[in-house]
């Protein structure tokens, strides 16, 4: 079965290719217009305290990612098969948490619909199959979740979707993070011969590719809480439906290192605001992406060090697809190491200055 799958995706490997094209192309002429358009409406992100940018800057450039997402893969739908369901899922619920990202980088949302809107899209999600029932964890062996696998789809699904928006706040860093993760996720996704992931992963590769030009080095415009919330969940759904698939699997812990270093900046950076009383939700600097450009580095040096690191992590996701137990389990403790040398190098930094 395997091996039918991946000829099958040798023979549609052009097909690929144009759809990698035309959302690059789609992406890229898409930002322009909503730049102009944010111009026009004054839909501006005006600078803070609390801001790493210091000149008002048009918001929503990632609406151009969404909607391209959603234009190339309703037409990568006419021409290859998927699973109805993952496939209708996936779509629906990223159009569902663009929008609601969206309208909070319009109106400023309140707390409550934003939660309302998380549990929706959980409860869609796991309407249509995307739900984690359980995984393989390296020396400890497949965990099942059993009653419990609706609250860890949810947690995992919610979690990275707003611990990925978390870390949207210099340019370029979300973007070329997306671009990593997904170019790497569709080389694995096209090894393991799952299609869906694999066409997913290169149309948003492609979109994140036309979109950074106007992001990086110089941000033209901001990606907003509607495009980084949708990669977010977009990287999350992805890691669900290639791990739970019966014929064509992809190791859940292998988006998780692809996304690590996001997911420990976010996650520690959480737990220690938390006992402090602080709003979660609430926007600061106290990332350690933050504190390096409070150090005075410019966004371009910290994106292209978090950028670096997350090659490395690419290259022991490659690694992992590949080996047993044991060394899966010494490259997962691997993974952790770059996220370290964040934490050392900024803590180091501060002292001496």
């Amino acid at each position: 079965m395997k091996h039918l799958l991946i000829n099958q995706m040798d023979m549609n490997i052009f097909l690929i290719i144009i759809l990698g094209t035309l959302s690059l192309v789609f992406s890229y002429l898409g930002t322009g217009w909503i730049r102009r358009w944010a111009l026009k409406r004054d839909v501006m992100d005006i600078p803070t305290q609390r801001s790493s940018h210091q000149v008002p800057t048009p918001l929503g450039g990632g609406m151009a990612i969404v909607v391209t997402f959603l234009v190339v893969m309703l037409l990568a739908g006419l021409f290859q098969l998927y699973d109805s369901k993952l496939y209708w899922g996936l779509i629906i619920n990223a159009l569902v948490i663009a929008v609601l990202g969206f309208l909070d980088d319009l109106y400023t949302l309140r707390r409550i619909p934003r939660i309302i809107t998380w549990i929706v899209i959980a409860i869609i999600s796991l309407a249509f199959g995307i739900e984690i029932h359980s995984i393989s964890v390296p020396l400890l062996g497949v965990i099942h979740f059993g009653f419990l696998s609706p609250l860890v789809t949810f947690l995992w699904l919610i979690g990275v979707t707003n611990f990925f928006n978390f870390m949207d706040g210099i340019n370029g860093l979300a973007g070329f993070e997306a671009l990593i993760a997904a170019g790497l996720l569709s080389g694995i996704a096209f090894y393991s011969g799952n299609i869906l992931v694999l066409i997913a992963s290169v149309i948003i590769f492609g979109s994140v590719l036309g979109f950074l030009p106007h992001n990086f080095p110089k941000a033209k415009i901001f990606m907003g809480d509607g495009g980084s919330n949708f990669l977010g969940y977009i990287f999350a759904a992805l890691a669900v439906i290639g791990s739970q698939s019966d014929h064509a699997s992809i190791p859940f812990m292998i988006p998780v290192i692809l996304l690590s270093l996001f997911l420990l900046d976010a996650g520690t950076t959480l737990i220690k605001r938390l006992p402090k009383g602080k709003d979660w939700l609430e926007p600061h600097r106290d990332h350690y992406y933050q504190r390096l450009i409070k150090l005075g580095y410019t966004h371009t040096k910290v994106t292209l060090f978090y950028s670096s690191l997350n090659l490395i992590l690419g290259a022991i996701a490659l690694l992992f697809l590949h080996s047993n137990e044991f060394v899966s389990f010494v490259l997962v403790m691997v993974s952790i190491i770059p996220f370290l040398i964040v934490v050392s190098i900024t803590n180091r930094l501060e002292k001496i200055r």
